[in-house]
């Protein structure tokens, strides 16, 4: 085994919020039912953590899942802002065995990395030592080193699709940052079916920083809601959200925005608003969920695995109470100037269905030729 400084642990456990998801009965004794003191996954989330109403806390409601049908096999550490900024991926390994290995147990557990802030750090890493395995989630694998596996749920398809079922009205792209992989695709997807009807153009992409700091920005995205319709003019937008937790600063922005939708992201939003006509599903529960039950069984995990449109992972779900208060109007011709008997014409979600189904098999090819390139 490496020879770990005590230095770098210790601040490696200061700078971890680490916390066990198990199910143990208070007076059970685990010696009793066979729980090992070693966890068999250990689960890293990035400082955004969970607690975004989607993404992240789906990732822990899977990981919840599997610790309750399989008791005292799971850690979950909160990574923080200085953590990320301080470690290198070899030293934060390192400790990673050292926590969970001794003489009679060393080489039965899973690390999981949740999002691409880890990136950097594992593809510079050296392969850990034992067989432990480590599987970065949201990554496309591309030079990514022999030792690590990857998964990915591909949203470019599904965020194509979006931009040609909203290309009626003006669209804006409020994102959490630039230059990550997962939402550099989803913009261009987005864009590129937006510009897939008559070549039209995006508005605006707005990033909310230059770091994964952007995730967290909920006033900032709140804001730039708030100003983009400011003369109360009859003026349709659309809203596409990136920015995982700091999306709930865009869908807070609808109560006091007449004329804008928003499309749900990650999770089934349509509770909270009329205005959200759609959002996008994504299933990374049942992804991770099937990759801790698969390394529980067997002890193996796929080399890559990315799943997309068209796949059980990923879905669009309507808002069937969408236009409720009946601010959205004929839109079928597709002109972004309305004619007066237009406005007489009022739209219920069965309009996104039939755009729904003119695009969809249109952009799962778009999804095949991007994943090719």
């Amino acid at each position: 085994m490496k020879r770990v400084p005590l230095f770098p642990i210790l601040s490696i456990f200061l700078c971890f919020t680490w916390f066990a998801c198990e199910r143990v009965r208070p007076d059970t004794n685990p010696e009793d039912v066979g729980i090992s003191d070693v966890p068999d996954v250990i689960v890293f989330f990035p400082p955004n953590g969970p607690g975004d109403n989607g993404y992240l806390d789906k990732v822990l409601s899977s990981v919840s899942r599997f610790s309750t049908e399989h008791p005292g096999t799971v850690r979950i550490v909160q990574m923080t802002e200085e953590t990320i900024d301080y470690l290198g991926g070899d030293l934060l390994l390192t400790a990673v065995e050292w926590m969970i290995m001794s003489d009679t147990h060393t080489d039965t557990t899973l690390a999981v990395f949740v999002g691409a802030e880890f990136k950097d750090m594992l593809y510079q890493s050296e392969a850990p030592e034992g067989r432990m395995k480590v599987l970065l989630v949201e990554d496309e694998s591309i030079g990514a080193p022999e030792w690590l596996h990857t998964c990915k749920i591909e949203r470019y398809g599904a965020c194509y699709l979006s931009g040609a079922m909203v290309a009626q009205q003006r669209a804006i792209i409020i994102a959490a940052m630039p230059g990550n992989h997962t939402l550099d695709s989803s913009i261009e997807g987005f864009k590129k079916g937006y510009g897939s009807v008559k070549g039209r153009e995006v508005d605006s992409v707005y990033y909310l920083a230059n770091d994964y700091r952007g995730f967290t920005m909920q006033v900032k995205a709140r804001t730039i809601v708030d100003s983009i319709q400011t003369s109360g003019i009859r003026d349709y937008y659309t809203v596409f959200p990136l920015a995982g937790a700091a999306n709930i600063g865009v869908y807070n922005g609808l109560h006091e925005a007449t004329w804008t939708q928003v499309i749900g992201m990650d999770n089934d939003y349509s509770p909270i608003s009329d205005n959200i006509p759609f959002s996008i599903n994504v299933g990374i529960d049942h992804l991770i969920y099937d990759y801790l039950e698969q390394w529980h069984t067997s002890r193996y995990l796929p080399k890559r695995r990315v799943e997309g449109l068209g796949s059980e992972y990923i879905e669009i779900i309507f808002n069937e109470t969408w236009n409720s208060t009946n601010l959205f109007y004929d839109w079928e011709d597709e002109n972004i100037e309305f004619n007066e008997g237009d406005w007489d014409i009022v739209l219920r979600s069965e309009f996104w269905q039939r755009r729904y189904d003119r695009f969809i098999n249109e952009a799962i090819e778009e999804e095949k030729k991007y994943a090719k390139h």
